[in-house]
């Protein structure tokens, strides 16, 4: 082989190399494409389904939806199709996670305003000195005001 020809079989080969090489950065950028398309469509049906179950009253709308990711229908634009379908049939299924039920008080803070609800004036009649002495003064003055 002369010089010559061993020139334009290198430039062939550079060529073929630069070819495989954006050929796989092609393939890399139509997975990536498709990985961010996907991600997208699945945001996009999570908000329409928490919103759906918010609507309904969900308690825990995040873990509804990641029990049921699996079962997300899509049409040809990536819109979800059976979010109505599956609120209903999380209804169903687990009740308890729906409603507004609130827990009944404790009274956490109850006697937090006034310590001193035994302390009227007719008590404070029936009370010797050494008795009146050992109370609060504010208190006793608050009562003797009213």
């Amino acid at each position: 082989m002369n010089d010559e020809s061993l020139q334009t079989a290198g430039d062939e080969t550079a060529e073929a190399v630069k070819f495989s090489e954006s050929s796989s950065e092609a393939e890399r950028l139509r997975e990536e494409n498709e990985e961010l398309k996907n991600s997208i469509r699945l945001r996009d049906a999570r908000e329409a389904l928490i919103t759906e179950l918010n609507t309904a009253g969900a308690r825990s709308p995040e873990l509804l939806f990641t029990s049921v990711q699996g079962e997300l229908q899509f049409d040809g634009e990536g819109k979800p199709l059976n979010i109505a379908a599956i609120a209903v049939n999380l209804k169903q299924k687990f009740p308890e996670q729906f409603g507004s039920e609130r827990p009944v008080s404790i009274d956490g803070g109850a006697g937090a305003k006034n310590q001193n609800n035994f302390l009227t004036r007719d008590a404070l009649a029936k009370m010797k000195p050494a008795e009146i002495a050992r109370l609060d003064w504010n208190d006793v003055r608050s009562v003797l005001s009213n």
